[in-house]
């Protein structure tokens, strides 16, 4: 090795993220100490900003967006082994989801089928290299009849 040149970090690391992202990673223990990897990817992905890009792109490609009326979240899948992030984006219906909550709360039956009515999913995927997609999209457009 030559002196004085710096060794790439090892992919996956938390390293390997801050010299991706250009930014310090703190608190994030490495993969092996978390009891699922999904919450080390989860970590160092909220730190990096990987859930507010995903917030942008599903408001700026559907018009979603946190607001009196409604909630999201998103739930970050992470890889060493690929060169992206999956996200998936959930937005709730807040009036209907409280109104579940207080049926539930005064003993009513509620059916986990109802709760499917008031809850959206959209699929991101964002790479290393900040190109957004969405999966479904792209799913829709593979199969679609082609013109001969």
């Amino acid at each position: 090795m030559i002196q004085g040149a710096e060794e790439e970090p090892k992919r996956g690391t938390v390293q390997f993220y801050e010299k991706l992202y250009k930014t310090k990673i703190i608190g994030v223990k490495s993969i092996g100490e978390y009891s699922d990897p999904d919450q080390y990817f989860s970590a160092i992905a909220r730190q990096v900003g990987i859930p507010q890009l995903a917030f942008k792109a599903v408001e700026k490609k559907y018009g979603w967006k946190i607001t009196d009326d409604y909630f999201m979240n998103a739930m970050v899948k992470g890889s060493s082994v690929q060169d992206d992030w999956g996200i998936m984006v959930t937005r709730f219906d807040k009036k209907a989801v409280e109104k579940m909550q207080e049926d539930k709360l005064a003993g009513k039956s509620v059916s986990p089928e109802k709760f499917k009515e008031f809850i959206e999913m959209k699929m991101v995927v964002i790479s290393y290299d900040g190109k957004i997609s969405f999966p479904e999209e792209e799913k829709k457009e593979s199969e679609k009849p082609k013109n001969k």
